[in-house]
């Protein structure tokens, strides 16, 4: 069955207490439609929400919210499951089902991103000039050094596109800590290898 998500943007703000109430409502008819709503994350200052649910169609998680509440989203998009997860995390849930910073006392995580890209500079003339073998070691490094940064700044992997990753996080703060942690540890492996140096973009 196909995955949604879809955002409700009220400039206004919302109470958290308020999105509780109407993912309840939700939960009591869905069925009905065969719809599984699982999970939201909501941003009261921004008035931001976003609900992920499994449906049949677009229109029938649509119809859930407008029978059981009338809150009906400015926008519904199918997204891959794996994305989904990778970009927003979002594994734990308060018992009214937002989703919550992970890691966190139940702070409610507000939905948005910052993302972060890694790049291997020449990657493809490094493999010439080095050979296979050597470049793999070097692509090795790339993702150790930028694999603990993340652990380290609370960054999630999404995926490794082949010579870099893409990385989600919560604070943009932490994805730009990350990446200046990133460009040091690149700085430290170039004076211990000067041979072997890796750029990074």
């Amino acid at each position: 069955m196909p995955l949604y998500m879809d955002i409700h943007e009220l400039p206004g703000g919302v109470s958290a207490e308020d999105v509780a109430k109407a993912h309840a409502e939700d939960v009591k008819i869905e069925d009905k439609y065969g719809v599984h709503y699982h999970k939201y994350w909501v941003n009261e200052k921004a008035g931001k929400i976003f609900c992920l649910c499994h449906a049949p169609d677009a229109e029938a998680a649509i119809e859930v919210h407008r029978q059981a509440h009338g809150m009906v989203a400015d926008k519904i998009i199918e997204i891959q499951p794996e994305l989904a997860e990778g970009f927003l995390g979002g594994i734990e849930l308060n018992d009214a089902g937002a989703a919550l910073v992970p890691g966190a006392t139940n702070e409610k995580d507000p939905g948005i991103r910052t993302v972060l890209f890694t790049d291997i500079a020449e990657s493809t003339t490094l493999t010439q000039s080095l050979g296979d073998e050597a470049a793999m070691a070097m692509l090795g490094v790339h993702d150790t050094i930028v694999r603990d940064a993340l652990s380290a700044l609370g960054g999630r992997e999404v995926k490794h596109t082949g010579d870099g990753i893409m990385a989600s996080f919560v604070s943009a703060a932490g994805a730009v800590r990350c990446a200046i942690q990133i460009q040091r540890e690149l700085d430290k492996h170039a004076q211990a290898n000067p041979e072997r140096r890796l750029k990074v973009r």
